[in-house]
């Protein structure tokens, strides 16, 4: 009889270390191409010009955060403080704007990288943990987009010619979803081809081993966390452009969507794993879950669900148990 129970077992060990060795992105992708069958399956409008156009668009301000959330997520922390600053660069891009004009698009972006630079700075120099870090940073960006202003704020109509560059279409697709594309490749280039952003990877993988081979741990955190601040502010550029306004709340969804599309797309919470065509993959999932469900018909209080099984399912797929003694 025990001899039954310990093959079993070293069956469900084999089976587990087999699957285990399957990239998490061959799972994103295969259920990304499944929702998309389905989803045509129960609305043949679902791939529709018009329909395709308004997942584009909503799926790239999601990949730009996205994509500055996972550098803090592949060195093992986390930033909670994207909303915040999308929020507040939101409201700051249409105050730029009617002051300096174009020049608002490099004062944003220089002002999330340096917001990231802070919360890098809390962790490294201060020694707080980035969870409660950028919660805290967070919260005071959000006060202070509403310190400026309480309620939504408008592009003037003189301003208009200088969104064009992220309202405007190429070839028939959204140039919102062509400059995410663009973040993407910058983004993947970062993290694949410069020593810093390779970096990243080695110590989300083993921060001890990346220590002891004369990696400076705290430039390369600060690091990451400036390419979040970079990646939010890409994001609240595109969220302002597009609804011809700043709104001082506008971020509170971003918040944990980022974390869900790192996540989705089979990059780990554990650090290591993953890269910028997993954020892709994810954010697109999450962009066609959000529109095909309301294609569809599912219930607005039934769509929350879903998504949290798919989120359980993605972190128990990646999540590395070797690196945490205990699971809290």
């Amino acid at each position: 009889m025990k001899k039954e129970e310990s093959s079993s077992s070293q069956g469900a060990t084999i089976l587990r270390h087999k699957w285990a060795r399957v990239p998490a992105i061959y799972f994103a992708i295969t259920f990304l191409a499944l929702l998309i069958a389905l989803f045509t399956i129960g609305n043949r409008n679902f791939l529709s010009v018009y329909n395709l156009n308004t997942i584009a668009s909503y799926t790239a301000v999601l990949l730009a955060v996205g994509l500055g959330q996972m550098n803090t997520i592949l060195i093992g922390g986390i930033d909670l403080s994207v909303g915040g600053l999308i929020s507040f660069i939101s409201v700051l891009f249409i105050i730029f704007l009617r002051v300096v004009g174009a020049w608002a698009f490099p004062l944003c972006l220089g002002i999330g990288v340096l917001v990231g630079l802070i919360n890098g700075s809390l962790l490294t120099r201060v020694k707080i943990p980035s969870f409660i870090a950028t919660l805290g940073t967070g919260g005071i960006l959000t006060s202070l987009a509403l310190l400026i202003s309480p309620l939504p704020v408008d592009v003037p109509s003189a301003n208009f010619g200088s969104l064009m560059v992220v309202n405007g279409t190429m070839f028939g697709i959204p140039n919102l979803f062509v400059l995410a594309i663009l973040a993407l490749a910058f983004f993947h280039f970062v993290l694949r081809y410069t020593t810093t952003g390779r970096k990243i990877f080695y110590i989300g993988s083993n921060i001890r081993m990346s220590w002891m081979s004369g990696i400076d741990i705290g430039k390369t955190r600060n690091f990451a966390f400036m390419l979040s601040g970079l990646g939010a502010g890409i994001a609240a550029i595109m969220s302002s452009c597009s609804q011809y306004g700043g709104d001082p709340t506008s971020g509170d969804v971003y918040i944990l969507q980022s974390i869900a599309a790192v996540v989705v797309g089979g990059t780990a919470l554990t650090g290591g794993t993953g890269g910028a065509i997993n954020t892709l993959i994810g954010a697109l999932i999450l962009g066609v879950m959000e529109n095909g469900m309301n294609v569809v018909g599912v219930d607005a209080y039934f769509q929350q669900t879903i998504l949290g099984i798919v989120i359980i399912a993605s972190v128990a797929l990646t999540f590395d148990r070797s690196k945490t003694l205990t699971v809290k």
